[in-house]
């Protein structure tokens, strides 16, 4: 007697198929896992973008309201916390100064940035008398050796390249809203990340790197900048280490 086969009848996997599938497909995944994140960080980019061109744009209305000088960092010897760059230009941004600086800042923040700081980004500040924005005292306005510059810069005085505010982080304060600009007390004389040229400052305590730059995008080489001609691009930390044109004039 001979027995049909039942032609319904479903054919298993063997174990060998199933571990060549498992195998394409752990393939496949490690594949898209890069592209995925790169997409994901790219993503960072425009929003990070548009909260620098609306600090910039209101630090230039800023500006404009007070004969063309950007605010002040701080005022030392007494000026308060009301007299700082970020309480000054909250009325330019339409929103409390808390909300995008501070412990509990939820806005303009940028997406790529590491948690727990109190501001996401950073204004240039070289000390003594080669300043965009400064710390004035007001026990010397205006500063010894330049008559000529009450506090911060006025506009009129800076080449339109020059870098008002820039992705930044500095691991030893995570309260610092600043960057420092090689003019002056921090000149560029190390190579940290091995190119060949002198990107970081030997006067800042480790690990500060990059004057405290923060190269959160293009794969960890590039940072976003505003300036004060209005506009907002991605620079290489290499392109800013090479160029004076970023750190405005040298006084």
């Amino acid at each position: 007697m001979v027995l049909l086969q039942n032609p319904h009848r479903l054919r298993a996997f063997t174990l060998i198929e199933l571990l060549v599938v498992v195998t394409i497909i752990a393939i496949l995944v490690a594949l898209l896992f890069p592209a995925i994140d790169t997409m994901r960080k790219a993503s960072y980019v425009a929003p990070c973008m548009n909260h620098q061109r609306q600090i910039v744009a209101a630090l230039l209305t800023y500006a404009a309201d007070h004969q063309g000088r950007l605010p002040d960092i701080a005022v030392e010897a007494g000026g308060g916390d009301s007299e700082r760059w970020d309480v000054k230009i909250a009325e330019y941004l339409n929103m409390p100064h808390a909300k995008f600086y501070g412990a509990n800042a939820n806005s303009l923040r940028c997406p790529s940035a590491k948690k727990g700081t109190w501001f996401t980004y950073g204004l240039p500040y070289a000390g003594g008398d080669r300043r965009v924005f400064a710390r004035r005292a007001q026990s010397f306005d205006p500063p010894a050796g330049n008559p000529n510059n009450k506090g911060s810069a006025r506009l009129v005085n800076l080449p339109t390249s020059t870098i008002l505010i820039a992705d930044a982080y500095d691991p030893n304060n995570i309260t610092s809203d600043l960057f420092y600009s090689p003019w002056g007390n921090y000149p560029l004389t190390t190579d940290q990340d091995g190119d060949g040229v002198n990107d970081s400052s030997g006067n800042l305590p480790p690990p500060r790197k990059f004057n405290c730059i923060d190269p959160r995008h293009g794969n960890g080489k590039a940072f976003i900048g505003g300036a004060v001609d209005g506009s907002v691009r991605l620079i290489t930390i290499r392109e800013w280490a090479e160029n004076p044109k970023y750190w405005g004039p040298e006084y």
